[in-house]
This record gives C-alpha cells, structure tokens and sequence, in this order.
C-alpha cells in the first residue's frame, strides 16, 4: 500500500498544479517535494570522501606567526579568475595566542590553483597576506580586526571584478558590522558603504529574542537571476538554557551588494537550534554559520554546528561540524534528516579525532567556503576548513593546528533513495530523453498524469552518472509520453541507488551552482 509523502524534509506542499520540470537540471530526491506517494522508502544521506582520512590538510600555516599555534580556515570563497586563467581561495588565519594586536591575530591569506586541486601561497609559493585597512579618517576610529567574509567575482564588471562583504569587528558609534568591498585584482581591497549594521535588527519569534545581523554573515551569488542570497547570523540575546546562545541563520535576496541591506524585510529566521535534545539537535548545538548555493533543481548548503558541550561520536565538545541543509527556494531552508553512511542522522561532514595525527588533523573547529562544490570531471570537489582542536582549551593551542581539507562526492550524490518505491507529482518537461543517474537495478515506470495507467517500463544496471533509459522498443520518453506530461515511479531494489534523473543531456559546468 502506497502512503501519502511525509513532509520531512526540505519542501512545503507544492501547488496541486503539475511541477515543470527544467531541460538538463537533474532532479534529485534530497526531499520530499517531487514526490506524490511512497512505500517502504529508504535515504542515505552520503558523506564526502575526505582525502587523506581528513588526516592531512592540503593547505596549512607554516611559521606566519612564528612559534604560536594558528590554524588556517575556510571563512572566505573560492572563485575562478579568467583573466588570471586561476582558481584564486582567500581564507582566513587565526592565532589565539598572538600576543600582538587583535588586527594581527586575525589576517586574510591569498592562495591560487591552476586547476582547483594543486594549490600554492600567493602567485610564487610564498604567503601573501591580503592587508585590509581598519581606519576611518572621518570619525578617527578603527574597527580591531576583520572577520569572516564571502566574495564573488563579477566578470561584467572589468574594473572591479572582485566583490565581497567583509564584517569590520568590534567598531565603537555603531560602525561595527558588513561593509561592501571591491577589487581590481583580488589583493589590493577598497572600502565602500556599510550595508548591515551588527545588532541592528531583534526578531521575538517561539519565544525566543534573536539578534543580529553578526559577525558570521556571508552571500551567494544567483548568477543565474543576477543576485544575491544574504545568509545572515543572529543569536539569542541572552544566553538560554545549556548556556545556548542560539546562533541562528536568516536569509534575503538582495539586488546589490554595495548598498545597505533592510533587515526588517526579515520577519523569521529559519535555521534556530532548538537547545535541547528534539529535532535532530543536541541542548548544546548552536547553528553557528551557514552557506547556501543553487544547485541544480535545488538549494542546497552547509549547516555548521558548534557545542559548547556533550562529546559526541562524531564531535568532541568544543569542535563544529557540518549538517546539510536544502530548499526550493532559497528563503525556507531545513536540516535534511536521513541518517548517514555510518547510521548517523543529519551529520554530514564529521569531525576527526581532536588532536589527531600531531594536530594536523580536522579534529576541531569546521568551517566552509562560501561558494558550491566544484565540479571536475565526474567529482564534486569539496573544500572546507578545520583546526584540529576545539574552542575548549587554554589560549595556547586553543583553535589551532589543521587547515584546509578536500573531501569529494559523486556529482548528485548527496543523498541516494536505496530502496522501496516513489511516485512523483504529475510533471511535465521540454526534452526528449531521459537519464538517471544511479546504481542499477532500478526500474522507472511513466504514468499518465493521473496515475492509473502506465506508459512504458524500463530497468537499468550498473553504476552511471547518466543513464540513458530506453523504454520497450528503444522508445523515449517523448515517444511514450508526447504530451509531455507524466508521473513517474521508482522502485529500487536491494542494492540499487538512485540519486537523481534529468530530462535530456546534463548541462555541463565547471561549477556546481555557477
């Protein structure tokens, strides 16, 4: 007997009116919104493949604070620059223990790949620090230090192609906050308008005073509709309880990055841990940042989740790690529950062992790229970032050790139905064939739009990224379906996987999201 799809994952209800579906956007089962009925339906969700075991980082600190412990992370973007013919990455550096002014304690470091897999300091293998001015000459005051960022880079624009909000921290007369930032060449930052003033917005929502905009705010760039997902933080403006600050995430779309952004246009944050055991959540986990990027049919990102306390499997206390998140639009965005490859619900990047492997290790503090999974040949490659210890620890070697990680995951392969059977919402599509993406068998059945009269049947074997089904007589699907209407249904057998279906050929890009 066929059951009703539960809501449990990232999709409202769609309309009852039938879905379009894009010409070469593969359609993915990472929730529940194709889907019309299901039975005995299993999901994974699937972790990336960490090089090395996460054991070792691809890139990491060497002596650029001397003798103290720092740690190297992925608080900043990755982007191609066509006039470099480069992948240029600007991430973070961090020393707790720097004994120095906090301006140095925090610094931006500038790395470039020829190919996004072979990476070097600077253009000539040395560091190079990407120097940021901290002063205003009108009020005479200085921000102390930056803090995370996130840059795009606009190729419309031959002048200033770099552009990026930076957060100026702890910045007296309300100066504090986001500022728009510009560049000719990705080294030498100018300073424009303030677009988000920290603290300036409180939303009372279930009970809870959350504040913000914080210091963890990043954006996507929607090439596609030509703008910008703000990925904005707030917190709880007193601690709750389990000592929980309730980091938060809210998001808007914004037309423009140098101007300032209306954070009354939020009137709900969608992200908020709930500080105790419920929801996938534990009473110390804090929603401490989050990336968003269009991918394919979806939404998707990275949740990352520090707590204070509780030792976990997967986590030591004190460290971050990554959940995936996903939606359909870009503004209602929920945890994607599924338990992992190791049986774990929700967890999605885990944590090594703290300390681990002389402190080299992504044992610790996790953090992420603003931009999507890049997309070389048939892998996605994912960069993040993480100490090898955790926030809980004396100033010494507290955050410290690790640097940036590569893991990597099959093109689609975030989560995989592995068995039982799905039927979609009435569809209708443009192309001609269709392909699936998955490890065989399984059979894909057409429908008519009501769903009580088959089409045509086909099974496919083996593992492909793109399956091209071939339904009885060689038929496609335009010939069993030229209206081009349709439910389908999957059934997936004992050690099948499906991960997505696209009508007609894949796009293909270099990246994910772009």
């Amino acid at each position: 007997m066929f059951v009703i799809a539960a809501r449990t994952a990232c999709a409202a209800d769609p309309p009852l009116t039938t879905i379009k579906l894009r010409s070469g956007e593969a359609q993915l089962f990472i929730d529940d919104y194709l889907i019309s009925q299901q039975k005995d339906l299993k999901r994974t969700l699937h972790q990336p493949k960490k090089d090395n075991g996460g054991n070792e980082p691809v890139i990491a600190l060497e002596d650029e604070f001397g003798e103290h412990k720092a740690t190297l992370e992925a608080n900043g973007t990755i982007v191609y620059d066509p006039r470099l013919k480069k992948w240029v990455m600007i991430a973070l550096s961090f020393c707790s223990s720097w004994p120095g002014p906090s301006a140095d304690r925090i610094r931006l470091y500038r790395f470039t790949s020829p190919d996004a897999i072979n990476w070097i300091k600077g253009d000539d293998g040395k560091p190079q620090r990407i120097e940021i001015d901290l002063y205003d000459p009108v009020s005479k005051t200085s921000a102390t230090n930056v803090d995370l960022w996130s840059f795009t880079y606009d190729e419309k624009d031959p002048q200033y192609p770099y552009k990026g909000w930076l957060h100026f921290a702890n910045w007296e007369g309300n100066r504090e906050g986001q500022y728009y930032m510009y560049s000719a060449d990705g080294i030498k930052w100018n300073r424009g308008p303030h677009v988000m003033v920290s603290g300036s917005r409180t939303i009372e929502q279930d009970g809870r005073r959350l504040n913000g905009s914080g210091d963890v705010t990043t954006f996507y760039h929607d090439k596609r509709e030509n703008r910008f997902l703000a990925c904005i933080r707030f917190a709880s403006v007193e601690n709750v309880e389990n000592e929980n600050r309730l980091r938060s995430r809210g998001f808007l779309f914004v037309d423009r990055l140098d101007q300032p952004v209306n954070l009354n246009r939020l009137q709900r944050l969608d992200l908020v841990p709930t500080a105790n055991e419920r929801n996938g959540d534990m009473p110390w986990d804090e929603y401490y940042s989050s990336t968003a990027w269009r991918y394919e049919s979806m939404w998707l990102g990275g949740l990352r989740v520090w707590h204070g306390g509780g030792d976990y499997p997967y986590s030591a206390n004190g460290c971050a790690f990554m959940k995936l998140v996903c939606s359909r639009d870009g503004l209602h965005w929920h945890k994607v529950p599924f338990a992992n490859d190791d049986g774990i619900p929700e967890v999605w990047v885990p944590n090594g062992k703290e300390g681990g492997n002389d402190a080299r290790n992504d044992g610790g503090y996790m953090t992420e790229f603003s931009n999507p999974p890049i997309r070389i040949g048939d892998e996605l490659i994912y960069y993040y970032g993480s100490s090898s210890w955790g926030k809980n620890h004396p100033r010494h070697y507290r955050v410290s050790g690790g640097g940036i990680f590569r893991a990597r995951l099959r093109p689609d392969g975030f989560v995989s139905v592995n068995g039982g059977t799905l039927t979609t919402r009435p569809l209708s599509f443009d192309g001609r064939e269709m392909y699936i993406n998955g490890v065989g068998p399984i059979e894909v059945e057409v429908l008519n739009v009501a769903g009580n009269q088959a089409l045509g049947k086909a099974t496919v074997q083996g593992d492909s990224l793109k399956h091209k089904v071939a339904f009885e007589g060689g038929k496609s699907l335009r010939d069993i379906a030229p209206d081009g209407t349709m439910r389908l249904r999957f059934t997936v057998p004992h050690g099948g996987r499906l991960y997505s279906f696209t009508i007609d050929p894949p796009m293909q890009v270099s990246s994910v999201g772009q």
